[in-house]
């Protein structure tokens, strides 16, 4: 015949807790599936202070994903006209910017885009796993 053996105080604590955080995730997955908005990526751009390289110019950039839903391949163009009338563009791309999240990019450029307030940011495209 078994004998029936009573939980000890310590199986009980880790019984507690562990059945609290699981409660708990489960309780945040809730909220967050109720109370987040889905709204698409909404994507903005600012750029920072030129620097000169060995051979090259850098303007960084940094892209930000406002929306809650994921953008997948974003491409970002950077166009600079020059003193002649012909652009040169330089292109930034990100495999995904998640929602409410930011990302730091560079734009290089062979000749000086002057400053970088007179640069024309051009969201390419994106896609939404």
């Amino acid at each position: 015949m078994e004998e029936k053996q009573d939980k000890n105080w310590l199986e009980w604590i880790v019984l507690g807790i562990s059945s609290l955080l699981v409660l708990s995730v489960i309780g945040l997955l809730v909220y967050n599936a109720v109370t987040v908005p889905d709204t698409p990526p909404i994507i903005k751009v600012s750029l920072g202070q030129l620097e000169q390289q060995e051979g090259y110019f850098v303007v960084p950039l940094v892209a930000v994903n406002k929306g809650f839903q994921t953008a997948k391949n974003v491409r970002i163009e950077v166009v600079a006209a020059s003193q002649n009338d012909q652009e040169e563009k330089a292109a930034v791309e990100f495999p995904y910017l998640p929602g409410q999240s930011k990302a730091n990019g560079w734009a290089t450029f062979v000749k000086d885009p002057g400053d970088p307030a007179d640069l024309q940011i051009q969201i390419v495209g994106y896609i939404t796993p």
